[in-house]
């Protein structure tokens, strides 16, 4: 006789984006986040030449989603774009 163990839920994965950068939630809660500054994603860009563009915001949101989304054996949401912060 074969022992199984609970379905354990997979954790969905997904992501939010905008101007300002992009967060990846698993199950509600905050996993990640970057801004949209070029050269760190850690900080803002202040200088429209430091800004990424809002397509490349939103590939780098999905790829990291998809990669946390491996990384916690859970299942990719998608992404969406929000409404940016005043």
């Amino acid at each position: 006789m074969r022992l199984t163990t609970p379905n354990k839920r997979r954790p969905v994965v997904r992501g939010e984006y905008n101007r300002n950068g992009y967060e990846v939630w698993s199950d509600g809660q905050h996993v990640y986040s970057a801004g949209n500054h070029v050269q760190d994603s850690t900080q803002p860009a202040l200088r429209e030449q430091d800004r990424l563009p809002l397509k490349t915001i939103r590939r780098f949101c999905i790829k990291t989603a998809r990669e946390i989304a491996t990384e916690q054996r859970g299942r990719f949401g998608g992404v969406e774009r929000v409404k940016e912060d005043q």
